[in-house]
C-alpha cells in the first residue's frame, strides 16, 4: 500500500494534461527537466492558490462552527470540497491553469503542464509526508505505553473486528441486500477501501476537543495501527486470491508490494517492525538525552523530524505497510528521551496553521461528485451507513468482550466510552484513498466505482468529527451529572510575567513534582495539560487566561507550591 502511488495515480489519472509522449505512448517528462529555475510569475501564482485554500477552509471551518455547531476539522474539509470541482473548482480557473512551459535546451522541445495540476499535486505530496505524519507523530508521542498495555486486549480485538465487518457487511449488502451486478472482486476491493482506519482525521479531532487522555482516544491509537495492518495483510491476500482466479476472471494486477507471495509480504512488514522498534527503543531515546545533556536541545527538534520521516519511509518502502504506522512509533520513542515535550513545542505552531488546514481542504480538492448520478448516490448513502456501522459494531464486539472477560482492576466500558471509540474509527481518510487508487490502478474497480469509493471514504472522514462532536456533549453531561463539584477557577491573563511563561512555570512544578500528565496542543490555540495524579486540569485559553478544573484542594496545593518557588526565585533578584 505505497503512498508515492495515490500521488502519481492522482496527477496521471485525474487530470493528465501533460503533453509529451514516449514511444510506448505512455506521458513523461525528461530527468531533471523539472530542476530549471522557476519563473517568478508561477511561484507567486502558487503562493496566491495556497493563500485561497487556506483562506477558504479555514472560514468555513469558523463558518461550519458558528452556523451549524459543525467541528471546525469537518468544516475545513467542506471547505476543500467548495473549493474543489465540485462547485467553485478553483484548480480549474483559467489564471491558475496556465500552463507552465518547459524546454529540454538539447533537443528545444517544449512540455507543457497546467500550473494547477502541479499546485494541487505538491499540497497533495506536502500533506500525505508532512502533515500525515506529524499527526501519527504526536498521537505516539502523546501515548504511554503502559496505557496501550492496558487497553492491549480491547485495542487488539477492535482492530481485528474492525477490518474484518466492513469487508463482510459491504460484500453482503452489495451482493445479496441489493444485487448491481458487480463482481465479487469488486465488491470485495470496495469492502478493502473501507478496512483500514485512517487515525489522522479522528486524532487531530480528539487533539482539539483535548480529549486525547480518555481511554477510548488511547485504544484507538493501538486498534488503528492494528486494523492497517490486517488490512494490508488482507490486500496482499486479495490479490493472490485474484490472480488465482478466487474472485472471478480480473484483469492482471499489478500488485503494489514487494512481490505476490503472502510469507513475502510478512517478512518485510516483521523486518520493518524489527528495525523500527530496535533502533526506535535502544536508539532514540539515548540519542535525545545525550543532546539534552550536552546542550545540543536546538538539535532535538529538527533530528525527531528527520526520525519521524525516516521511519514513515520505512513503513512504506520496506515493510509494506502505510507510513503512519512508522510515523506513529517514532513519536512513540521520542516520548521516552523527550521528556519535556521539546519537539513537540517546535512542530505545532507551524503544523497547526499551515499544515492541518491544507491538508484538511486537500481532501476535498480531489473529488467531483457532479459526476454521480441519483442512483449512484443511493448506492453512496447505503455504504456510508454500512461503513459506520460496521465499526461501531466492532469496537462494541470488542469492549464487549472486555467487559465480560477483563480481570478485575481493568477498565470497564460504558456506553459513551464504546460509542466514542467506534466513532474514532469510522474515517477512512487518505489510508482509504490509498487503497482505492491502488485498486482502481489495479482495474480491479472501474472509475464509476472508485469515485463511490472515494466519496463514501470522503463523507466518513466528515461523519467522524461530527460523531465525536456529539459524543463529547453527551460525555460533558454525563461528567457534570457524576462530577457535580468540580471546582473552575480562571487566574486570568499575566501581561509582565506572560500568560504562556506563567502556564509553563505551573507544567514545570508538576513536572517536578513527578505528576503523571498529558500535554495536549492543537487547533484554536487552546492548550491542555490534564494531571491524573492530582485530579487537575489546566487550560490555557489566549483570550481568557489560565484556567484551574478538578478538585479544588488539589488547585489550590499546586498553586501554594508554585507561589513559594516563584518567591525563591523572586529573593534571588535582591542578591548584588
Amino acid at each position: 500500500m505505497k503512498l508515492y502511488q495515490l500521488c502519481v495515480s492522482f496527477i496521471l489519472l485525474a487530470y493528465s494534461h501533460l503533453i509529451s509522449a514516449t514511444d510506448s505512448g505512455s506521458l513523461s517528462i525528461p530527468v531533471g527537466l523539472l530542476r530549471s529555475a522557476l519563473e517568478p510569475t508561477f511561484v507567486a501564482k502558487f503562493s496566491l492558490f495556497v493563500a485561497l485554500l487556506l483562506a477558504g477552509t479555514i472560514a468555513a471551518g469558523r463558518a461550519g462552527k458558528w452556523l451549524f455547531r459543525l467541528p471546525v476539522i469537518a468544516g475545513q474539509i467542506v471547505g476543500g470540497i467548495i473549493l474543489g470541482p465540485s462547485l467553485l473548482n478553483v484548480p480549474g480557473w483559467a489564471f491558475f491553469a496556465e500552463p507552465l512551459r518547459l524546454i529540454q535546451f538539447d533537443t528545444w522541445e517544449i512540455y507543457s503542464i497546467a500550473s494547477s495540476d502541479l499546485f494541487v499535486f505538491v499540497i497533495v505530496l506536502l500533506s500525505s509526508a508532512l502533515t500525515v505524519s506529524y499527526l501519527l507523530w504526536i498521537a505516539g508521542h502523546e501515548t504511554d505505553i503502559r496505557d496501550i498495555y492496558q487497553i492491549g486486549f480491547t485495542a487488539m480485538a477492535a482492530g481485528i473486528f474492525g477490518a474484518l465487518f466492513p469487508i463482510l457487511m459491504t460484500v453482503l449488502v452489495l451482493m445479496y441486500g441489493m444485487p448491481i451486478g458487480w463482481s465479487v472482486a469488486e465488491t470485495v476491493g470496495i469492502g478493502l477501501a473501507f478496512a483500514a482506519t485512517s487515525v489522522s482525521i479522528p486524532v487531530a479531532m480528539l487533539f482539539a476537543y483535548n480529549k486525547m487522555h480518555l481511554q477510548s482516544s488511547k485504544a484507538t491509537l493501538g486498534a488503528a495501527v492494528i486494523d492497517d495492518i490486517l488490512a494490508v495483510v488482507l490486500l496482499s491476500l486479495f490479490f493472490i486470491g485474484a490472480e488465482a482466479g478466487a474472485f472471478g476472471q480480473v484483469t492482471r494486477l499489478i500488485v503494489p508490494g514487494h512481490g505476490v507471495s503472502l510469507l513475502g509480504s510478512l517478512v518485510y512488514m516483521v523486518g520493518a517492525f524489527v528495525f523500527i522498534g530496535v533502533t526506535g527503543y535502544w536508539g532514540v531515546p539515548p540519542l535525545m538525552r545525550w543532546l539534552k545533556k550536552y546542550h545540543h536541545s536546538p538539535m532535538i527538534a529538527p533530528l525527531a523530524n528527520i526520525i519521524m520521516l525516516l521511519y514513515f519511509a520505512c513503513a512504506e518502502l520496506f515493510g509494506g505497510l502505510a507510513g503512519i504506522t512508522g510515523a506513529y512509533f517514532a513519536g512513540l520513542f521520542q516520548r521516552l528521551g523527550d521528556k519535556r515535550h521539546t519537539a513537540e513545542k517546535v512542530f505545532s505552531p507551524y503544523v497547526n496553521a499551515i499544515l492541518l488546514p491544507l491538508f484538511l481542504g486537500s481532501i476535498g480538492l480531489q473529488i467531483d461528485v457532479t459526476i454521480l448520478d441519483g442512483f449512484a448516490w443511493v448506492i453512496v448513502v447505503i455504504l456510508l451507513v454500512v461503513s459506520i456501522i460496521s465499526k461501531l459494531l466492532g469496537c462494541w464486539v470488542a469492549t464487549a468482550m472486555s467487559n465480560w472477560f477483563g480481570n478485575r482492576g481493568t477498565y470497564r466500558w460504558r456506553w459513551i466510552d464504546t460509542y466514542l471509540f467506534g466513532s474514532s474509527m469510522v474515517a477512512r481518510g487518505e489510508v482509504g484513498l490509498v487503497v482505492s487508487t491502488v485498486l482502481y490502478g489495479s482495474k480491479v474497480i472501474s472509475p464509476y466505482q472508485y469515485v463511490i469509493a472515494v466519496v463514501v471514504i470522503v463523507l466518513t472522514t466528515i461523519a467522524a468529527p461530527i460523531m465525536l462532536g456529539v459524543g463529547f456533549y453527551w460525555l460533558r453531561q454525563l461528567e457534570t451529572y457524576e462530577r457535580p463539584q468540580e471546582f473552575t477557577l480562571n487566574i486570568g491573563l499575566f501581561p509582565i510575567i506572560g500568560t504562556m511563561q506563567m502556564f509553563n512555570i505551573l507544567v514545570g512544578r508538576l513536572k517536578a513534582n513527578g505528576e503523571y500528565q498529558t500535554s495536549v496542543q492543537m487547533s484554536e490555540g487552546r492548550k491542555i495539560v490534564n494531571v491524573e495524579g492530582l485530579q487537575v486540569r489546566l487550560i490555557l485559553c489566549p483570550d481568557d487566561g489560565i484556567i484551574l478544573k478538578g478538585n479544588h484542594e488539589h488547585i489550590n496545593h499546586l498553586l501554594h507550591i508554585v507561589k513559594q518557588a516563584i518567591e525563591h526565585d523572586v529573593e534571588r533578584l535582591g542578591v548584588i
